[in-house]
């Protein structure tokens, strides 16, 4: 889900805000979790953040205007997690037209289109 008071940024600037980390999500971690109070930030970087806009869901599936064209995309982060599940879903329906083992028909484009969100109900 995107923060309460998402900004605008410029898409060309790639200056890490290490104060968010500082200001709002240490503290927010310390609070919840003592032991957090000790660490801190070793790493950082900035980048762009693929995703849907309308539910924040990836878009899997067939397009409906263009034949054999499939969207496989906007996983906002979660590409990599959700990656052997999709691309199971994916294959099969390529090859048998069908889902077979699982479902992935609620991600698809079509929701986009229609302006009808997918929304997860349990979300952190």
């Amino acid at each position: 889900a995107p923060p309460l008071d998402d900004v605008e940024v410029d898409p060309d600037d790639f200056a890490v805000r290490h104060d968010q980390w500082e200001e709002v999500i240490w503290p927010a971690l310390a609070h919840r979790i003592p032991a957090f109070e000790r660490i801190g930030v070793t790493h950082s970087w900035a980048g762009h953040y693929a995703y849907n806009t309308l539910d924040h869901n990836a878009v899997v599936g067939p397009a409906d205007a263009v034949p054999n064209f499939y969207f496989c995309n906007g996983f906002s982060g979660h590409g990599f997690q959700q990656s052997a599940g999709v691309g199971r879903g994916l294959s099969e329906l390529i090859i048998y037209g069908e889902y077979r083992t699982l479902d992935l028909a609620d991600l698809g484009h079509d929701r986009i289109v229609r302006g009808e969100p997918f929304l997860e109900k349990a979300i952190i």
